[in-house]
């Protein structure tokens, strides 16, 4: 059904397209994945040539070179996209409070602590979650993190500041409200 697709492909140097996709969406040679996602934009490759041949009368290089580009990148986009929900869903990340207070573990006479996480947990963004969750349970640096949830330095950055500045915000009322304030 594709064997139009397929020839093209292997035509002068056509599956560099595939390439460019990989090195623009910040895929290297070292990822395991990488094969897997060479063949994916493959077939992506053979399946856009294909459409875009039943669609127009004429084809030409420049005008299906980009096309087949925008083709590739997003289904290779959709596929890491794919990749990336299913590692968050196996990290196991809490729903709630309370599952996080399982997960780490406290005391239930450490109610200060807990209260503070609860808070702290009850008050940041999903996103911030994921973060907060991998900054407690995994030990991992930044840049590790920043890795691990597919996202730049830069916001995780941002992520620490933020949940730093909620944290201290928190612990003041906390403090406040358990020691009594003398005039």
């Amino acid at each position: 059904m594709y064997e139009k697709g397929f020839a093209y492909l292997l035509q002068g140097e056509h599956e560099k397209v595939i390439y460019g996709v990989l090195k623009h969406l910040h895929v290297s040679r070292q990822d395991p994945d990488y094969e897997d996602l060479v063949v994916e934009g493959q077939i992506a490759f053979a399946q856009a040539y294909c459409a875009y041949c039943q669609a127009h009368d004429s084809v030409t290089e420049e005008a299906v070179m980009p096309y087949l580009y925008q083709k590739i990148k997003w289904r290779l986009l959709d596929l890491l996209r794919k990749q990336t929900r299913t590692k968050q869903r196996e990290c196991g990340l809490p729903e709630n409070a309370d599952e996080l207070w399982i997960v780490a573990n406290c005391q239930n006479d450490d109610v200060i602590i807990r209260d503070l996480l609860e808070r702290l947990w009850n008050l940041c963004t999903p996103k911030e979650r994921k973060f907060l969750e991998l900054q407690l349970y995994s030990n991992l640096n930044l840049v590790k993190t920043a890795k691990m949830l597919e996202i730049s330095r830069k916001t995780v950055y941002n992520y620490k500041r933020s949940i730093l500045r909620v944290k201290s915000i928190i612990l003041c009322k906390i403090l406040y409200n358990v020691l009594p304030v003398s005039h």
